[in-house]
């Protein structure tokens, strides 16, 4: 089987089999050598080398895409980490630099410290029906049977014929009375 050395300035699109193939790119080369089919094998190459790069940046992104949630500032300390990370901590008082909250930080592999990015005020809320100022004098209770009732009302087709087009009421799809103006009558 003799080996074929080809020198070109783009990789045809068919190619020879058992043949190196040297492709002047740029300031650089790209070398393929072909299997006893034709099929390309890179050797080296940029495009080697490219999807070598990508395959590791995409590893470390999603290693430091991870943010990892600590209960308080002992718990974000205990961590054992190798890598760059994103740790929020939901109790951070134990911060003296965090004023009330949650903190987000970022751990440094290299220096094996936290530095904070951010804090967060808490967002937890309980209302309670006791809590809720200028609140109707109605219970929940009652509110809800008024709704109830409103759907259920005994001439509750009557009403439903009433309606009201450009501020003058209607019955049955006929203006009522001609003149009457809804929008200019104080109830």
């Amino acid at each position: 089987m003799a080996l074929a050395f080809n020198k070109v300035t783009s990789l045809p699109g068919s190619l020879e089999p058992d043949s190196f193939y040297y492709v002047e790119n740029g300031s650089y080369a790209e070398a393929y050598l072909t299997d006893d089919a034709g099929v390309a094998k890179s050797i080296g190459n940029s495009t080697m080398i490219t999807a070598l790069a990508t395959a590791a940046a995409n590893a470390v992104v999603a290693d430091f895409n991870t943010v990892l949630i600590a209960a308080d500032i002992a718990a974000r300390d205990a961590l054992v980490l190798d890598v760059n990370r994103m740790v929020l901590v939901t109790d951070a008082s134990a911060d003296a630099t965090v004023t009330a909250g949650a903190a987000l930080y970022a751990y440094n592999a290299g220096t094996t410290s936290f530095t904070k990015l951010s804090e967060f005020e808490s967002m937890d809320v309980t209302v309670t029906w006791a809590a809720i100022s200028g609140k109707p004098t109605s219970t929940p209770a009652q509110i809800d049977s008024a709704v109830g009732q409103a759907h259920s009302h005994t001439n509750k087709t009557v009403l439903d014929k009433f309606s009201e087009i450009g501020g003058k009421p209607y019955y049955n799809g006929a203006e009522i009375g001609g003149a009457v103006d809804w929008d200019t009558n104080n109830w």
